[in-house]
């Protein structure tokens, strides 16, 4: 399958899970696609117990039945062994599939007060694509996401929470880890409220290509199910004309390599 049916939902943040599935729902009445990406904590910031966090993700599974996607779930917090995570399920017809943890929690916005750091990173392959999740602030880390390339990620989604100040940075980071991971970089982002600071967040999501460009950009301030398709042939030819995730492979390589520093 050479093309993959990408959709992004750019959403408002809900106070619960129940009102973001039934919103989601409706959405995607008559929608064709492959993959739906949703935004960090778009149905809350209240931490969820482990038998609310199974109730959201069948209330996904019900949803990727009826519709025949992957979705990945955008990130909630979730206490798991007395410990508080930001968790991303990756979730279709059968239920759960994989799932990743937000590693690196924000310690700009304080989330790192009450949310502990995750240590596990999701991919998912389907048919000839594989598609993996990193959650928000990770993707500033490019460790992690070269992490993922020398597992052959093909498209990288990024659920994220985003202030309007800093899109413009958050796209420009999309395209560079594209380009460098040789993968697509789709970051659904959610609209509608604030930062804890009084920022606005007010969306801005996008896929940015493996060849520098963007695939979709979707305008500040709107709310909805944006679709586009993405190509295996321009990550065949990133790959095969830089070889960038040729040399992440390569351990040898990095593993050679000195650091000298000297005083002037």
């Amino acid at each position: 399958m050479d093309g993959l049916r990408v959709t992004i939902a750019q959403t408002r943040r809900f106070s619960n899970y129940n009102d973001g599935i039934t919103w989601l729902r409706t959405q995607v009445r008559g929608l064709t696609t492959d993959l739906i990406i949703l935004p960090e904590n778009w149905v809350g910031t209240r931490i969820l117990s482990e038998k609310e966090f199974n109730e959201y993700v069948e209330g996904l599974r019900e949803i990727s039945n009826d519709i025949n996607a992957l979705i990945i779930g955008g990130a909630v917090y979730v206490s798991i062994n007395g410990r508080n995570l930001s968790i991303c399920p990756m979730v279709n017809g059968k239920g759960l599939i994989n799932y990743s943890e937000k590693i690196y929690p924000s310690k700009a916005t304080g989330e790192r007060i009450g949310i502990s750091g995750g240590d596990r990173l999701g991919i998912v392959r389907v048919n000839d694509w594989s598609i993996g999740c990193i959650i928000c602030i990770d993707a500033m880390y490019p460790e992690l996401t070269r992490l993922m390339a020398k597992y052959g990620v093909d498209i990288i989604t990024n659920p994220s929470s985003i202030s309007v100040d800093r899109v413009y940075l958050w796209r420009s980071l999309g395209l560079i880890r594209a380009f460098e991971n040789s993968a697509y970089f789709a970051s659904a982002m959610g609209t509608g409220y604030n930062y804890p600071d009084g920022r606005d967040v007010l969306g801005g999501s996008f896929i940015a290509s493996p060849n520098g460009e963007f695939v979709m950009t979707i305008d500040i301030g709107i709310e909805g199910l944006f679709t586009a398709t993405i190509n295996h042939k321009e990550i065949e030819y990133a790959r095969s004309r830089r070889g960038y995730v040729d040399d992440i492979r390569n351990e040898a390589l990095s593993s050679n390599i000195s650091i000298n520093i000297a005083n002037a």
